[in-house]
């Protein structure tokens, strides 16, 4: 399931469930409607196929549900429709295909589509499940053994496709890739942002693992940039983000959120004592980059740390708040402090 995940963007998970929704939605109707009168009823495995539309459908539009909701375990939804998408056009073709011929390209064309958005390697391994899906059609339907040009012509459109687009296939992922990148980075400082904040918490709440979410807040910041201007301000956000990288875990991801905030996001460091070690630590990395960029000015950090390990009725705004109140209850303590608190 691993291997599947790191191919499989989930961040297009929207689409593909409306796209099952429209698929499911015009192959139970086009049954529905040109099959005659009795003939699902009548076939059992036409009408457990019909039954299977209606949950891939219903899936579909449950996992589109959850996904604007922000919900979590839409995931677990995903992976299981992923894979039953090129077998369930199969299955509609063998038991109701007199009714969806005419739709049989849609093998080649679900094959290519997904072999373009995610590469070579799945284009071939699509394109093979669906060669193979022919096949059984062919071989063991009578009424596709009975339709060779068609079937000639659905292999040659598998065999043809997938070899004309295998340079658009390749070039299509690494610009999908660059784009994801600079879309979830933060164009000055190079790390992370506030979307891909909201990505990975939404994905730790989905596992259920507990983690940590560190709110820091610059103190006295203004001051770098009325004394020594906004490109000394700048090369402060950017060296404390290279620093905190190097510091931290390789696990603890940074993220800026705006201007001179920043969260620090850990997976799996839950006792209150490792909260407030790392709490510490980011105020040490910061200590250092000031020492050596504004040595000068009185720049610290105010530190608030929430320690999550319940994840009912939880969201990404409610853990930020809370962890802004830490942050600003270290404030007005007199600054350059952390505060640790459980969820």
């Amino acid at each position: 399931m691993y291997s599947f995940k790191q191919v499989l963007d989930l961040a297009d998970s929207t689409a593909r469930a409306q796209q099952r929704m429209v698929f499911s939605g015009l192959s139970f109707l086009i049954v529905l409607f040109l099959a005659p009168g009795g003939a699902i009823s009548g076939d059992p495995v036409m009408l457990s196929w019909m039954v299977l539309l209606t949950v891939h459908f219903s899936a579909a539009m449950l996992q589109a549900w959850l996904i604007s909701r922000q919900e979590v375990h839409w995931e677990k939804i995903e992976l299981p429709s992923y894979l039953l998408d090129l077998p369930l056009i199969g299955m509609g073709l063998a038991v109701a295909g007199e009714y969806l011929a005419v739709f049989s390209p849609l093998l080649a064309v679900v094959a290519l589509v997904r072999g373009i958005r995610y590469g070579p390697c799945m284009l071939a391994s699509h394109t093979a499940v669906a060669v193979v899906i022919v096949l059984l059609l062919s071989w063991f339907v009578p009424f596709w053994g009975g339709y060779d040009i068609l079937v000639m012509a659905n292999l040659f459109l598998l065999l043809i496709l997938p070899v004309q687009f295998y340079g658009v296939s390749v070039k299509i992922q690494a610009s999908s890739k660059l784009l994801r990148q600079e879309n979830l980075t933060d164009p000055l400082t190079r790390s992370l942002n506030r979307k891909a904040l909201e990505a990975a918490v939404w994905r730790v709440l989905n596992t259920r693992e507990p983690f940590v979410i560190s709110f820091l807040d610059l103190d006295n910041f203004k001051m770098v940039n009325d004394t020594m201007g906004h490109a000394t301000g700048d090369k402060l956000l950017r060296r404390l983000c290279a620093k905190l990288s190097l510091r931290l875990r390789v696990e603890d991801k940074v993220y800026r959120v705006s201007g001179d905030e920043f969260v620090v996001l850990s997976v799996g460091a839950v006792r209150q004592e490792l909260a407030e070690s790392l709490g510490q630590r980011i105020q040490a990395a910061i200590a250092e980059v000031v020492q050596y960029t504004c040595p000068e000015l009185p720049v610290s950090a105010s530190v608030g740390v929430i320690v999550v390990n319940t994840f009912e009725d939880v969201s990404l705004e409610q853990l930020l708040l809370a962890a802004d109140r830490l942050m600003y209850q270290a404030k007005k303590a007199g600054k350059n402090r952390v505060i640790v608190e459980q969820a």
